[in-house]
């Protein structure tokens, strides 16, 4: 492959994850309006979400090329499934139920940090002075972003929320760094069926329970619709996306995309009356792009170089 064409793939590579975070972002006012309004609670939403997408893949696999798993990395590609699903997914949206969504969205911004220590101590990969300023641009972004859009915001916390969650982008950091040889290695259709479905066997003694209590015929359109888009539209596509990115880029790179959801979701409440707009709004915007263009063009130049 070309110089040029390796490029090329590396600039697909970073519109699929910023397309991904889109819908991440888009995702997140979903999901806590199906968990204060929809009668759902944070474990039933997990089983949606893991093993309907599960459902997806295998469904998917039956009209796509199908890839050969060897015997020796189905144990690692569980170990991934646990870190990048179980825990991280899952520890988010039980999370979610139970902390605010202030607090929630500020502990959604430390798993590029996270990512870029464990990237130095498993990978070796050198902690440059522009990705550090990247990122710390990014997280004061971030940070000026959130407060400013929920300022106000007096809903009850619960310390064991904001826990899960800082576990979560804890184990999704390392997802993305101890697990990024057999992401590399197989193609994002594979990959995501196996470990959707390591992760709906892993999930399932915990959630069963949760799901025997869903109310099946009290459930409204809009929830379902909610639901829906959270399973096909911001899990199966997203993965897709997401693993397809993975395989091209370097886990600090794929991390720092984590920046932007909070600004998808700002502008989305904005879209939607549920916050004004001001002029912080903008330069959180400058920060946030500033922080993920320092970060990814170096990842850019790097890798077009190799």
């Amino acid at each position: 492959m070309t110089t040029t064409e390796t490029t090329n793939r590396n600039y697909k590579a970073h519109g699929a994850m910023l397309l991904a975070m889109v819908l991440f972002g888009l995702m997140a006012t979903f999901s806590k309006d199906v968990l204060t309004h929809g009668g759902i609670t944070g474990p039933q939403l997990v089983a949606f979400r893991i093993m309907g997408a599960a459902a997806l893949f295998w469904l998917g696999s039956i009209v796509v090329p199908q890839q050969h798993v060897e015997r020796k990395d189905l144990f690692k590609i569980l170990g991934a499934s646990f870190f990048g699903f179980v825990m991280a997914q899952g520890g988010y949206i039980v999370g979610l139920s139970l902390t605010s969504p202030i607090n929630a969205t500020i502990e959604l911004t430390t798993m590029p940090i996270f990512t870029l220590i464990l990237s130095s101590i498993l990978l070796h990969e050198r902690i440059t002075p522009r990705r550090s300023l990247g990122i710390i641009m990014g997280f004061t972004g971030a940070l000026l972003l959130i407060t400013r859009t929920t300022a106000g915001d007096s809903r009850p916390t619960d310390y064991r929320g904001d826990l899960l969650i800082l576990i979560s982008q804890v184990g999704y950091a390392f997802y993305l760094t101890h697990y990024s040889s057999v992401i590399r290695k197989y193609d994002a259709f594979t990959f995501n069926k196996w470990t959707f479905t390591f992760a709906s066997l892993l999930i399932l003694p915990f959630t069963l329970p949760h799901i025997m209590q869903i109310n099946w015929p009290g459930m409204s359109a809009r929830t379902i619709v909610e639901i829906t888009y959270i399973v096909a539209g911001a899990t199966f596509f997203t993965f897709l996306l997401v693993v397809w990115s993975q395989r091209r880029l370097q886990p600090t790179t794929v991390s720092v995309y984590n920046y932007v959801q909070p600004f998808v979701t700002a502008t989305a409440s904005m879209a939607m009356g549920l916050a004004s707009p001001q002029w912080m709004h903008g330069v959180a915007g400058v920060l946030i792009f500033t922080g993920v263009w320092l970060v990814t063009h170096a990842g850019v130049s790097r890798q077009a170089t190799s």
